[in-house]
C-alpha cells in the first residue's frame, strides 16, 4: 500500500510535467505558425538574432525561433485576426496597416475592441499604424485604452487617427510619439505630462493651440517638436522656454512675431527651425545669430528680406537658409554697415553711392531718399548723426523694424516714408514723437502703436492690415489733416472714431467696407475737403449723409452703387471741384444736377450711361477743365460739339470704347 500511495502522488506530477512540455511545444509551434500566417498575408517577420526581415516561407530558419518584429503594412489583415499575435512574448516591433481599421469611404467598421489582442505583448516597444488613403484611421481613444498594459512602449505612431489624447497617459516610457493629422486637442495633451523621457513629439495639423502647450513645459528631454499647422502664437511658444534640449522645431504657419522668438533664447542646441509663413521680420532673425549650431532655417513667405537673410548668413555661414525673395531687385554688392567718414558731407556721398539722393542746406543734409535702393537695416545707423535731417524716404527698401531703432534716433525728423517695407507695430513702438508726416502704405503695421504719435498731420496706411480695433488709436491723433486708409480691413464700425479728428481735411477710404451706416458717421466731419469712397457699399440713401459736408472740393465715388437718385444729394455742394463717377450707373439725368455747381472743374464719367442727349448740358458747364467720357455712349458728333463748346477742357474720348466688347469689360 505504501508503494501505491507513492504512485498516486507521482502520476499527477508526471501528468502536469507532460502538460507543461506540451504547452511549451505548442507555444514554439505557435511562433512558426504565426510567422507563416504573416508571410502568407504578404507581411514580414524578424526572428530573434537576425537583423533583416524575412518575407518568404523558405527563408524561415529551421527549428525553434521567436519573433521580435512583424510588419503587416500593405496587407489585407483584418483586426479580428490580431489574436494570432497575442502569444508573442518577445515581440518588440509591430507595424500594422492603417486601412485595416476602416477599409474605404463610407466604412462603418469599428474594431477598436480588437486592440485588446495586443495588450498581452508586454515586450512591445514600437507600435506603428501606417497612413491611410482616407483622411483618418478609425482608431479611437476607447481602442487605445485597450492597450493600457503596454507601459513599456517607447515608440508609438498614431498619425491620422481619431485619438484625442485622453487615453495616452499609461505610456509613460515613450521616447517618440507621432500624433500628426490626428484629432488630439489641448485637453488631450494633458495625458503627456507624465512622459518625462519623451524626445520626439509630432503634432502636425492637429487641434492643438497655445493653451495646450502648457502641458509640454516639463518635457525637458524633448529634442524634436513639430507644431506645423497648429494655431500657435508667441503666447503658446512661451510655455516652451524650458525645453533647452530641442534640436528640431517646426513652427510652419504659426502666427509668431519677433517677440515670440524670445522663447527660443535658451535653446542653444537648436539645429533646425521652420518659420515658414510666420510674422518674423529682420529684427526677429537677429535673435537667431546666437544659435551657433543652427544648420537649417526656413524663412519662406515671412516679412524677412534678402538683406536680413544675408546678415544671418554672414554670422552662420554653415546654416542652410530657405528663402524666397519677392523683392524683385537685382543683387547689389554689399556695403559696409556704416558710412565712410563722419559728417553730413561724407554721409551724403555714401548715400549717392548707394543710388540715393540728397538735398543739403548750409552744409547740412535736410532731405534724404534711399527709396528702392539696396540699403540694409544695419546701414541706417549711419544716419543718426544727421541732426538737421527733416525728410527721409525709405520706400521700397528691404528694411524692417530693426532699422527703426536707428531711424528713431534722428532728432528733428518730421517726414518719413516707410511704404512697401516690412516694418510693423513693434518697430513703431520706440519711435519719435515729433513726426508730422508718416507713410506706412503696404506695410505690416496694424496701427496699435500709433496713438502716441500725436504730432502727426499726415498718415498713410493704405493697404496695411488695419482693422476696426486698431483704428481706435487714430482717434488720438487730433492734429491729423490727411488720412489715407484705402484697401484696409475697416468696416462701418470704425468710422465713429474719426469724428474726434477736428482738423481732418483729406480722407481716403477707397476699397473699404463703407456702407450707409459708416457714411452717417463720416458726415459729422465738417472739416473734410477731400473724400474718396470708391469701391464702397454706399447706396443712394446713404448719399444724403454727404449734404452736411459743405467744404468738400473733391469727391470720388467710382464703382459704387450710386445712381441718378443719389447724385441729387450733391446739389448743395457748391465747392465741389473734382467728382469721380467712373463705372457708376448715372445717366444724362445726373448732368442736370451737376450743371449748377459753379466750381466743378474735373468730371470723370468713364463707363457711365452718358449719351448725346447729355452733350448740351455738358456744354453749359463752362468751368470744366477735364472731362472723361471713355466707355460712354457719346457719338463722334457729340464729342466734336463738346470740343467746340469747351475749348479749354481736356476731354478723354474714344468712339470705339462704346463697343459692347469694351464697355464695362
Amino acid at each position: 500500500m505504501p508503494g501505491w500511495g507513492r504512485r498516486r502522488i507521482l502520476i499527477p506530477a508526471l501528468v502536469l510535467a507532460l502538460a507543461a512540455m506540451a504547452a511549451t511545444a505548442r507555444a514554439q509551434e505557435s511562433e512558426r505558425a504565426v510567422a507563416e500566417w504573416v508571410i502568407r498575408l504578404g507581411g514580414s517577420i524578424t526572428p530573434e538574432g537576425r537583423a533583416e526581415p524575412i518575407r518568404e516561407l523558405e527563408d524561415l530558419p529551421p527549428g525553434d525561433f521567436q519573433i521580435v518584429g512583424i510588419d503587416l503594412t500593405g496587407t489585407l489583415v483584418v483586426p479580428e485576426d490580431l489574436h494570432h499575435l497575442s502569444g508573442l512574448r518577445r515581440l518588440k516591433e509591430l507595424f500594422l496597416p492603417g486601412p485595416m481599421w476602416n477599409e474605404g469611404a463610407g466604412s462603418k467598421r469599428d474594431s477598436n475592441d480588437a486592440l485588446a489582442h495586443l495588450n498581452t505583448l508586454l515586450s512591445l516597444e514600437k507600435l506603428h499604424f501606417s497612413l491611410h488613403f482616407l483622411t483618418n484611421v478609425n482608431i479611437q481613444d476607447k481602442g487605445l485604452a485597450r492597450l493600457d498594459s503596454l507601459t513599456q512602449l517607447k515608440e508609438l505612431r498614431l498619425a491620422q487617427s481619431k485619438v484625442t489624447g485622453s487615453s495616452l497617459a499609461p505610456f509613460v516610457n515613450l521616447r517618440s510619439l507621432d500624433l500628426s493629422y490626428s484629432q488630439v486637442n489641448d485637453e488631450g495633451l494633458q495625458s503627456l505630462e507624465g512622459m518625462k523621457n519623451l524626445q520626439r513629439l509630432l503634432l502636425q495639423d492637429t487641434l492643438v493651440t497655445d493653451a495646450g502647450l502648457r502641458h509640454l513645459k516639463d518635457l525637458t528631454r524633448l529634442e524634436e517638436l513639430d507644431l506645423h499647422g497648429c494655431r500657435i502664437s508667441g503666447a503658446g511658444l512661451a510655455h516652451l522656454r524650458g525645453l533647452t534640449q530641442l534640436r528640431k522645431l517646426n513652427l510652419l504657419g504659426a502666427t509668431i512675431t519677433d517677440e515670440g522668438l524670445d522663447a527660443l533664447s535658451a535653446m542653444r542646441g537648436l539645429q533646425e527651425l521652420n518659420l515658414y509663413r510666420s510674422r518674423v521680420t529682420n529684427a526677429g532673425i537677429e535673435k537667431l545669430k546666437s544659435k551657433k549650431r543652427l544648420l537649417s532655417v526656413d524663412l519662406r513667405y515671412t516679412p524677412v528680406t534678402r538683406a536680413g537673410v544675408n546678415a544671418l548668413r554672414a554670422v552662420l555661414p554653415e546654416c542652410h537658409i530657405v528663402f524666397l525673395d519677392s523683392g524683385g531687385r537685382a543683387a547689389a554688392p554689399a556695403a559696409g554697415p556704416k558710412a565712410p567718414g563722419k559728417g553730413d558731407k561724407a554721409i551724403a556721398d555714401w548715400v549717392r553711392r548707394l543710388g540715393g539722393t540728397v538735398k543739403m542746406s548750409e552744409g547740412r543734409v535736410v532731405t534724404l531718399s534711399l527709396a528702392a535702393t539696396a540699403v540694409t537695416d544695419s546701414q541706417l545707423q549711419a544716419l543718426h548723426g544727421l541732426s538737421e535731417l527733416r525728410s527721409l524716404d525709405l520706400e521700397g527698401t528691404e528694411i524692417g523694424d530693426l532699422a527703426l531703432r536707428f531711424v528713431g534716433r534722428i532728432p528733428r525728423l518730421e517726414e518719413l516714408n516707410l511704404s512697401h517695407t516690412s516694418v510693423s507695430d513693434a518697430g513703431l513702438a520706440s519711435f519719435l514723437n515729433a513726426l508730422r508726416r508718416l507713410k506706412l502704405s503696404h506695410t505690416n503695421v496694424r496701427g496699435v502703436a500709433l496713438g502716441r504719435l500725436t504730432t502727426l498731420e499726415e498718415l498713410d496706411l493704405s493697404g496695411a492690415p488695419v482693422n476696426d480695433e486698431s483704428a481706435k488709436q487714430l482717434a488720438q491723433l487730433v492734429n491729423l489733416r490727411k488720412l489715407r486708409l484705402s484697401y484696409t480691413d475697416l468696416t462701418d464700425a470704425a468710422y465713429a472714431g474719426l469724428k474726434s479728428l477736428p482738423r481732418l481735411e483729406h480722407l481716403d477710404l477707397a476699397g473699404n467696407d463703407v456702407g450707409d451706416k459708416g457714411l452717417a458717421e463720416i458726415s459729422s466731419i465738417a472739416s473734410l475737403t477731400e473724400l474718396n469712397l470708391s469701391y464702397g457699399r454706399l447706396t443712394d440713401k446713404g448719399m444724403e449723409h454727404l449734404k452736411p459736408l459743405q467744404n468738400l472740393t473733391w469727391l470720388e465715388l467710382a464703382r459704387t452703387r450710386v445712381t441718378d437718385a443719389g447724385i441729387a444729394s450733391l446739389t448743395d455742394l457748391k465747392n465741389l471741384a473734382v467728382l469721380n463717377l467712373d463705372d457708376t450707373k448715372v445717366t444724362d439725368k445726373s448732368l442736370e444736377v451737376l450743371k449748377p455747381l459753379p466750381r466743378l472743374q474735373d468730371l470723370r464719367l468713364d463707363g457711365a450711361t452718358i449719351t448725346d442727349a447729355g452733350v448740351e448740358t455738358l456744354c453749359a458747364m463752362t468751368s470744366l477743365k477735364s472731362l472723361n467720357l471713355y466707355h460712354t455712349l457719346v457719338s463722334e458728333k457729340g464729342y466734336q460739339r463738346l470740343r467746340q463748346a469747351l475749348p479749354g477742357c481736356q476731354i478723354v474720348y474714344d468712339r470705339n470704347s462704346a463697343l459692347p466688347a469694351r464697355r464695362r469689360s
